[in-house]
């Protein structure tokens, strides 16, 4: 991808703008990797960013429990910065997908809907069956050990190996997963983590990739609701 040059009433220039304009310091190492994950970024990715996040959306940059986006509360995110700047999921990932969380909350959690649930379960059906035939796998229970094992670099595979883990009913264990108790918890788990997921990557060519192969309905889908949404954060 272009990297974007820098303009003040560009999308990056919006970004740069908001970044600074956060009540927290963000230290000046993680906002210039922010700034370049976010120059790479597809524009559904940076529009949906500018339009839809506000300038005051971080609670804590030194958080030492699991990164999150508080729904019910204050509507802030806490995340750990000096931990996300080296991820092993990629710089920056913890950032996008946990506003990908508050993007999803703002527009009225627009794809916790059945369709899309239905295409994410059919997406992973579609790659079980193929994966098997391809394999000369015999039954499910050996499809899902393999595709277990084939999810297993944390840099590319960690969004797919949540949402295998959390489709499946932890039938497909990869190498990421929030555990069932997550799962199980909460109804709509499996959309919000979708959403998230498929935000974040648009701002990571290769993670990006791997989500179109595993995910390829349910990716277009997502855009697509994206792309209709109109309107800008006050």
């Amino acid at each position: 991808m272009k990297i974007e040059k820098y303009n003040p009433q560009s999308d990056l220039g919006k970004f740069k703008k908001q970044l600074s304009c956060q009540d927290v310091t963000i230290d000046e190492a993680y906002r210039k990797v922010l700034q370049e994950r976010f120059s790479h970024g597809t524009k559904l990715g940076k529009k949906a960013y500018v339009n839809f996040v506000g300038n005051d959306t971080i609670e804590s940059l030194d958080y030492m429990g699991i990164p999150c986006y508080n729904f019910a509360g204050n509507k802030k995110i806490k995340l750990n910065s000096a931990a996300d700047i080296v991820n092993p999921r990629g710089v920056g990932v913890t950032w996008f997908h946990e506003h990908g969380h508050l993007i999803d909350d703002a527009l009225g959690n627009i794809l916790s809907d059945y369709l899309y649930e239905k295409l994410l379960n059919q997406d992973v059906l579609d790659y079980r069956i193929s994966y098997g035939r391809k394999n000369k796998l015999k039954n499910y229970n050996q499809i899902d050990l393999a595709i277990g094992a084939e999810l297993n670099d944390m840099r590319l595979h960690s969004a797919v190996s949540d949402l295998m883990e959390g489709l499946t009913d932890g039938k497909i264990v990869g190498v990421s997963g929030h555990g069932m108790d997550y799962w199980n918890y909460d109804q709509t788990a499996s959309t919000d983590e979708a959403f998230a997921h498929m935000y974040e990557c648009q701002f990571d060519n290769q993670r990006y990739k791997v989500m179109k192969k595993y995910f390829p309905r349910s990716l277009k889908y997502f855009e697509k609701k994206l792309k209709t949404m109109k309107g800008r954060v006050k």
